[in-house]
């Protein structure tokens, strides 16, 4: 079983699920909340010369800076707390992805010792069509 790998492949009668099993919950993507649209109204319409040009460029750079950098480096500092926190604890996530037609994500939450029976019991509800609750475990819902 590989880092990015899933523990299990089931296939059942709602799709073919994917069950991964992680100590490490990562950081969520939160992108920012600038609005960049008026700043083209600095040069007025297209075409009305250098304002517009200086506009846009600004409103792109704002756009990439709020959407992709910001986040991005959000994520990166986070990233190191959450396998530090992932290693100390002794919760194992088992998220189970099912990709097409939908993408669907379920989540269940379990110990280190009860994980390969939880994982048997969740891969056998999924092969069935049946969101299961097994005993030993914590199911989360829908992520």
């Amino acid at each position: 079983m590989g880092l990015f790998r899933p523990a299990r492949t089931v296939t059942g009668p709602t799709g073919t699920w994917e069950l991964y099993v992680s100590k490490t919950a990562l950081p969520a993507w939160k992108e920012g909340q600038g609005d960049f649209g008026s700043s083209l109204a600095v040069g007025g319409f297209a075409g009305a010369g250098e304002g517009f040009l200086i506009g846009a460029a600004l409103s792109l750079i704002g756009v990439i800076w709020t959407n992709l950098l910001v986040p991005l480096g959000r994520f990166l500092f986070f990233l190191p707390v959450s396998f530090i926190r992932g290693k100390r604890s002794r919760a194992i996530r088992i998220e189970a992805l099912n990709p097409f037609p939908n993408r669907e994500v379920l989540l269940w939450t379990t110990t280190v010792d009860a994980k390969e029976r939880v994982l048997d019991e969740i891969a056998d509800g999924l092969a069935q069509g049946k969101i299961v609750h097994p005993i030993g475990a914590v199911y989360s819902g829908v992520e």
